[in-house]
């Protein structure tokens, strides 16, 4: 139970990578506020994570909204009396539309979830952390924020820019016990991937392999390690 009492946010839990993190979580021992759009998925999670023996609530949360990610973080607080971990894996994509033309309307819709929507969460949460002098702040990019793309413009300058955050918020926050990292994973086997490629690829990774790396992120990382990036991706 590496996670015993502690209490976790993980913003996009409602499928895919969010989800595997906040069940994998819950199985040591988190309460896990799994937050999203979709509140059928939500509440999918929250009964497999009861199902499991794990405690966890659903929070609607568009995570583009200020006031969403302050109203749900107080309640968490107010609910569990703590926040400890959060992971910013909200993300969105628009594919095969190179950065040249993308329209406006393609590019806030990408920059509004996968960078603004990790700078709102995160500034509402960090308060609460700043209180107890600790916590652990995960963000998930991409190997697009590692290699050059001539297609997925938007979403390639997105992910490029949760590196330079991370770092960024890591430095800042190094003075106040908040240690931020985190994973850049390849192709992973979820729904958003598939409706790019129906028939997937035996070389995608699963949900799973980076939820094992939050994991580490979230209970073995050595105190010193922080504004750290985990490639799980073929070079």
């Amino acid at each position: 139970m590496l996670l015993q009492d502690q209490v976790a946010l993980v913003t996009g839990a409602g499928r895919g990578i969010g989800r595997a993190i906040a069940l994998a979580f819950a199985r040591e021992g988190a309460r896990v506020a799994v937050t999203g759009r979709n509140k059928a998925n939500l509440a999918q999670v929250v009964d497999d994570i009861a199902s499991a023996g794990g405690c966890a609530l659903a929070f609607s949360l568009d995570v583009t909204r200020e006031e969403d990610a302050a109203a749900v973080s107080r309640e968490i607080v107010d609910r569990w009396g703590r926040l400890d971990l959060l992971v910013n894996n909200a993300g969105v994509i628009t594919y095969d539309v190179p950065v040249w033309q993308t329209t406006m309307e393609q590019w806030d819709y990408v920059m509004d979830t996968n960078l603004r929507g990790m700078h709102l969460v995160s500034r509402a949460v960090i308060p609460h952390m700043m209180r107890r002098n600790c916590g652990r702040i995960i963000n998930i990019g991409s190997s697009s924020g590692r290699q050059v793309e001539g297609d997925n413009g938007a979403y390639n300058a997105s992910k490029w820019g949760v590196v330079g955050y991370t770092a960024s918020l890591a430095h800042s926050l190094r003075s106040h016990g908040i240690q931020v990292n985190g994973i850049n994973p390849g192709w992973v086997d979820t729904d958003m991937a598939r409706e790019y490629h129906p028939g997937g690829d035996p070389a995608w990774i699963t949900p799973e392999q980076v939820a094992q790396a939050a994991l580490y992120l979230a209970a073995h990382a050595p105190a010193l390690m922080t504004g750290q990036l985990i490639d799980i991706f073929d070079p």
